[in-house]
C-alpha cells in the first residue's frame, strides 16, 4: 500500500518528442504522445524509463527489477503520467506567455488530491486549487494575469483573438502561487498566464497551434534525398511544464527495510533540480528536461 507521495514538475529545456511511433492515420508521420482528450502527455512508461536510467543503484532498486530478471521485484516507487500544466503561446508585446486551461487545472487538482490522500499522516497538506472564482468567467472568455498582454480588452493567443478578463492576482486567487515550484512560479509571473476556457475546445485548438512540426530529410552521399526519407515529426515546445506524482510504499531488500518516506527520499534526492533526457531525438538536442520536486 502506498503511504507517501511527492509532487514532481517537468520543465522542457529543449523541444520534446516523446512519441508513439509512426502514425498511420495522423496528420504527421511521427506524432507525440497525447492523452485521452488530446492533450500532450508523457506516459509513465516512457517517463519512468528515462528516470531509472539516471539513478544510482541505491535509488534504482526502488523502481523494480529489470526485465527478464528472476525472481522479479515490483517497484516501491511509481510515477504517474506527466500531464501538461503550462504551455508557451505566442502573444503580442511579450513574444510569448504561458497558457493553461480549466481542464488542465482540474487534472492537476486531482493529482493534489492523490498526494494529500497518500500523506494522511502528514501535517503539511497541499492546498487544492480554487477554480470556483474564475469558472464563471471562463465559460465565455480567457482570464489573463498581466495587463500588457491585452489591448482594447482583447488578447491575441497563437494568432487567435479573444475578449479577455484581466485578473492580475490570478496566481494567488486560484492558489497556483502556493503550489508552483518557486523557479516555475517566477517564470510564470514574468511571462504572464492566460487561462483558457473549455468552450468549443478552444484550449485544444490553442495547444495544437503551439506544437512544433519539424520537417526532416535524409540525404545520401550524393546530397540527394534518399527514397522514402522525407518525413515530419511533432515536438512539445521548450518551456512547457508538466506535472507528475511519485507514489512510494514500504520496501524490503535482503536484510534492509525502508519505509515509504525513506523510499521517496532516496528517489527525490537524485531528481530535484536534475537535468535528464526523455523521449527521442536526443542526438539532435531534443528531449532535455529539468525536474523539480515540490516541497511546501
Amino acid at each position: 500500500m502506498y503511504s507517501d507521495a511527492r509532487l514532481l514538475y517537468v520543465r522542457a529545456y529543449t523541444p520534446l518528442h516523446v512519441g508513439v511511433g509512426r502514425g498511420e492515420e495522423a496528420y504527421v508521420d511521427l506524432p507525440i504522445q497525447r492523452d485521452e482528450y488530446g492533450y500532450p502527455v508523457i506516459w509513465s512508461s516512457s517517463f519512468k524509463g528515462a528516470i531509472k536510467a539516471n539513478l544510482d543503484s541505491n535509488a534504482k532498486q526502488h523502481l523494480g527489477s529489470e526485465p527478464g530478471v528472476s525472481p522479479s521485484k515490483p517497484s516501491a516507487a511509481v510515477f504517474l503520467d506527466a500531464r501538461l500544466l503550462l504551455i508557451p503561446v505566442r502573444v503580442i508585446n511579450k513574444v510569448w506567455a504561458y497558457a493553461t486551461s480549466i481542464n488542465m487545472l482540474n487534472t492537476f487538482n486531482k493529482y493534489i488530491e492523490v498526494i494529500n490522500s497518500m500523506n494522511k499522516q502528514k501535517q503539511d497538506k497541499l492546498n487544492q486549487l480554487n477554480l470556483s472564482t474564475i469558472s464563471g468567467i471562463l465559460r465565455e472568455k480567457p482570464v489573463v494575469s498581466k495587463g500588457d498582454l491585452v489591448y482594447d480588452g482583447k488578447v491575441m493567443v497563437n494568432e487567435i483573438e479573444f475578449e479577455a478578463e484581466i485578473i492580475e492576482n490570478i496566481l494567488e486567487t486560484t492558489g497556483l502561487a502556493d503550489i508552483l515550484h518557486q523557479e516555475i512560479k517566477n517564470l510564470v509571473e514574468n511571462r504572464g498566464l492566460i487561462i483558457l476556457p473549455d468552450k468549443d475546445n478552444i484550449d485544444i485548438r490553442i495547444i495544437n497551434r503551439s506544437i512544433v512540426i519539424q520537417y526532416r530529410v535524409r540525404l545520401g552521399k550524393e546530397k540527394v534525398v534518399e527514397e522514402g526519407a522525407l518525413w515530419n515529426e511533432e515536438y512539445v515546445p521548450m518551456e512547457s511544464v508538466f506535472a507528475s506524482v511519485i507514489l512510494c510504499r514500504n520496501a524490503k531488500y535482503e536484510n534492509v527495510e525502508k519505509d515509504a518516506s525513506q523510499v521517496c527520499n532516496d528517489v527525490v534526492s537524485q531528481l530535484d533540480n536534475r537535468f535528464i533526457y526523455v523521449g527521442g531525438k536526443e542526438s539532435i538536442g531534443k528531449g532535455l528536461i529539468k525536474l523539480y520536486v515540490f516541497t511546501k
